[in-house]
């Protein structure tokens, strides 16, 4: 990506970070590391600040301490996703807010392609790209990926799990692992669903007026699930949140979301339409047509792969998703909170505004971090 409008963030003077970059800890000390060590590779970033929520025991502080000394770490654990990340909003002071989960690594110009987008960008407020799949994920892994990422796979949101054209979008676009917005106008997470507070957020935003910005630029490497029970609970556990957030607030349903729990719903009762007399090929039509489907889109995924072999496990994952996604969606209905102050109040509304004045991570221009190295152009950016 070129970007003439802004300079480096080594010319930079300015006592404020540009990013707050936002993690929640949980996948283990290893997908830390990782996240920290792609983020400590950046090149020609702009100053960024560096904030870490979760259980901070011995290990954690010590990879944290390696990687980046100056990162402040909040205890959140035992929080629901939502809450445990509204203390590092609080205490975050950059313009832009990355927040990026532990099990992501970065491309080396993602924070400088996030400075450039949203210069080149001032009328939009939430920018984000997809998350794709690490290059040596195991085969499992990549075919997983590939289900995500295709449209008969994941729908609509398979945008997220694969690059598209740049552009404005919507709420559809954007997950909270790979998600950046404007301090200026974030509010809260939702602090009481068990996920997919990114869509209830977002979704808010939209109401507002705020614009979102979608660019493949902004990508980032996405650890998958190495098994199929790992795949499955994520999967019920996302769409159980997108449940949640329909039951508490009928504004946010698209009959999209159904389809996967009217496909489940009439398959569970097709051996009863069958019993009751009515024709076996009319009752059967339906599963046919979604047999072919899924076996059509397993073969182009086997074949975008180029593993032939991989169509079964691409056919069977396809229609894990779709079976989650329906369990979960209705699950999250029926259990969901449906408070009438779960929305949004006047109070959580406003924009987070943090001022910490006397604590400032700034990069020094002439010193390169702990590393003890010069500082040429294309030096990886370090926070201070």
């Amino acid at each position: 990506m070129r970007c003439s409008k802004v300079k480096p963030g080594r010319d930079d003077v300015a006592t404020q970070p540009l990013i707050s970059v936002c993690i929640l800890a949980g996948h283990g000390v290893a997908s830390l590391d990782a996240c920290l060590a792609s983020l400590q590779g950046q090149v020609r970033a702009p100053m960024f600040e560096l904030l870490i929520g979760g259980d901070p025991g011995p290990r954690t502080l010590a990879v944290v301490e390696s990687r980046f000394p100056q990162a402040q770490l909040l205890r959140t654990v035992g929080l629901p996703p939502g809450a445990a990340r509204n203390p590092l909003i609080e205490h975050a002071r950059g313009e832009l807010l990355l927040f990026l989960d532990d099990d992501v690594t970065a491309e080396p110009t993602l924070l400088r392609n996030l400075q450039c987008v949203a210069s080149e960008h001032p009328e939009a407020t939430v920018f984000g790209g997809p998350n794709h799949t690490p290059p040596n994920s195991s085969p499992f892994e990549a075919v997983e990926g590939a289900v995500l990422s295709s449209l008969v796979g994941s729908g609509p949101v398979s945008r997220r799990y694969g690059a598209r054209r740049p552009g404005f979008a919507d709420e559809r676009w954007f997950t909270l692992c790979n998600l950046a917005v404007r301090r200026s106008a974030m509010a809260p997470f939702l602090s009481d669903i068990v996920c997919a507070e990114e869509n209830a957020l977002l979704t808010e935003l939209h109401r507002r007026g705020d614009r979102m910005r979608y660019e493949p630029s902004l990508r980032v490497f996405h650890r998958r699930r190495a098994h199929l029970g790992a795949f499955a609970r994520q999967m019920l556990k996302y769409v159980r949140g997108r449940g949640e957030i329909m039951r508490r607030d009928r504004r946010t349903i698209r009959l999209a979301y159904f389809a996967p729990s009217a496909v489940l719903v009439y398959l569970m009762a097709s051996p009863g339409l069958i019993a009751a007399s009515l024709p076996a090929a009319l009752v059967l039509a339906l599963p046919l047509v979604y047999g072919a489907l899924v076996i059509a889109a397993a073969l182009r995924i086997a074949s975008t792969l180029g593993r032939l072999a991989a169509t079964p496990l691409a056919a069977g994952l396809t229609i894990v998703v779709h079976a989650c996604y329906g369990a979960g969606v209705l699950r999250g209905i029926g259990t969901g909170p449906r408070r009438a102050d779960a929305a949004w109040s006047s109070a959580t509304r406003r924009a987070v505004e943090v001022s910490r004045a006397s604590e400032s991570p700034v990069r020094s221009r002439t010193e390169p971090g702990s590393l003890g190295h010069p500082t040429p152009e294309e030096t990886p950016a370090r926070p201070r």
